[in-house]
């Protein structure tokens, strides 16, 4: 009996798509929320208000109304809503959830972010 082309071949055998994968953005944002939360310096996620000075810390059961995700050819990008603990420096701490939150994404899902903005909606005081 033949060998088939793919038995033949020295690099092991083809596999064909059957489908493809989708991850939706409440997917991307709970891989988000987590790192978010893990992160140095952040003391909660912010709900994203149209009032100034006006912000609710949230708690862990709704991480999504921090976070933004927007996917479409390709592309995906993050908009956080964090409050930073008072007392450090807030460009070292959101450029540490940058970085965390990059890296993760980019390991959970095989893709870089293509957009990732940070706002910072307030300063409060730790708890510790």
């Amino acid at each position: 009996m033949p060998e088939s082309p793919a038995a033949q071949s020295s690099e092991g055998p083809t596999v064909e798509p059957r489908g493809r994968i989708v991850v939706t953005d409440d997917a991307v944002a709970d891989i988000v929320g987590w790192t978010v939360l893990e992160c140095y310096g952040v003391v909660g996620m912010a709900a994203p208000s149209l009032a100034r000075g006006v912000v609710s810390v949230l708690g862990r059961d709704r991480l999504h109304q921090g976070i933004k995700v927007v996917q479409d050819a390709g592309r995906l990008q993050v908009d956080l809503y964090i409050i930073v603990e008072y007392g450090l420096n807030v460009a070292e701490v959101a450029g540490n959830v940058r970085a965390q939150v990059a890296y993760n994404l980019k390991r959970a899902l095989g893709r870089p972010v293509t957009a990732l903005h940070i706002h910072v909606q307030g300063v409060r005081i730790g708890q510790h």
